[in-house]
């Protein structure tokens, strides 16, 4: 069969819609004798009469009517296709491919993808949990467009981009002396029986902890460590221990745990990891939102 284009459809829904050649023709703003060229040959193409003519017009022969219940649909295809790559092709559609890991989850990683996909209805995420090596990997392959979490280091092949940056709170059993104040210092939490997260991979938010627990001239009472964040605050509830989180997990309500500002901390980042070199339409838009946004806004 012969391939029939759109434009050979556009002209016979006129037609059809119409029932004269001349109105179809104005309205297609084109002269008659052209568009009674295409009809005849869209006939010749499907191998069937799709109009009889009338003293007023035309009418559409059985053929013709079933073309025109799918005519319709297969023009209005054709545009949301066009448009739909002309949207990606500007980062406004299309996969986007993001990883995340830790607290990120608990306020800043939805926030942020929220507003972003505010006034961009084509774009469609696809969202999973996975560590830092997990994410480079994944992008570098190009099964992953953008990684979400703390602490990440140059690597190869990799470009960072910090976001945001939030206070540090103590997470504390609920009857802990320190609750009574209305915030602590990191003095203050060095002398406690400590949890630190994540256990892995190395270097990580742990080790920024203990580096700024050891600058206050104690030294820090480790008693454990967690892989996770949600790990941690179940020693802080079960195990009366105490952590060191970014606020975002102050989120989370476990019971038996509260939480209190660092005075003295200073803020923590959070970045993501995209790949380096030329950048994807969709990633540029992101990153150019990132670039106007300022960060996640409070929501």
């Amino acid at each position: 069969m012969v391939p029939i284009d759109v434009r050979q459809l556009e002209c016979f829904i006129a037609v059809a819609e119409e029932r004269h050649f001349g109105r179809a023709a104005a309205r297609l703003h084109m002269t008659q004798p052209p568009l009674t060229r295409r009809i005849t040959r869209l006939e010749r193409d499907i191998g069937a009469q799709l109009f009889v003519r009338t003293r007023a017009g035309v009418d559409l022969t059985g053929a013709g009517s079933v073309l025109l219940e799918r005519a319709h649909r297969i023009v209005e295809l054709s545009r949301n296709a066009v448009e739909r790559t002309r949207l990606a092709g500007a980062g406004q559609a299309g996969t986007l491919a993001v990883g995340y890991m830790g607290s990120t989850a608990f306020d800043l990683v939805p926030r942020l993808l929220r507003q972003f996909l505010e006034g961009r209805p084509y774009i469609r995420l696809e969202i999973e949990q996975a560590r830092k090596d997990v994410q480079a990997d994944a992008i570098r392959d190009g099964r992953m467009h953008l990684g979400f979490n703390r602490q990440y280091r140059p690597e190869p092949g990799l470009a960072v981009r910090d976001i945001a940056a939030e206070p540090l709170y103590a997470a504390v059993p609920d009857d802990h002396p320190l609750r009574g104040k209305a915030q602590v210092r990191l003095s203050d939490i060095c002398t406690e029986p400590l949890v630190l997260f994540p256990s892995a991979p190395r270097p990580s938010f742990a080790d920024e902890v203990t580096q700024m627990l050891m600058e206050t001239g104690g030294m820090p009472r480790i008693e454990a460590e967690a892989g996770d964040v949600l790990t941690a605050l179940t020693y802080v509830a079960a195990a009366r221990l105490c952590a060191v989180v970014p606020r975002s997990v102050a989120n989370v309500a476990l019971p038996g745990v509260a939480f209190l500002p660092i005075a003295d901390a200073p803020p923590e980042s959070f970045s993501c990891i995209y790949r380096a070199g030329p950048v994807p339409a969709l990633v540029r838009e992101f990153l150019d939102f990132v670039d106007q946004a300022d960060g996640p806004q409070p929501g």
